[in-house]
């Protein structure tokens, strides 16, 4: 379960820097930048529902700090 948490963080951050990239470079009208945002919108609820379901089957357990 953490190595997916993490494969999910990875392509959000990914995606990010992605859609900064393309929002800067592209001169003319381009969808590059609002496709990179529309996927790092989807994988952050795809993380997410992911946590709620973990969290539910026990396979998360929150701790005290």
């Amino acid at each position: 379960m953490k190595y997916i948490i993490l494969t999910l963080l990875a392509l959000i951050i990914y995606n990010l820097m992605a859609g900064f990239y393309y929002i800067i470079t592209d001169k003319k009208s381009s969808n590059r930048g609002f496709h990179s945002l529309r996927t790092r919108i989807i994988l952050s609820l795809l993380l997410f529902a992911t946590l709620v379901v973990g969290y539910y089957l026990d396979l998360i357990q929150p701790h005290g700090i």
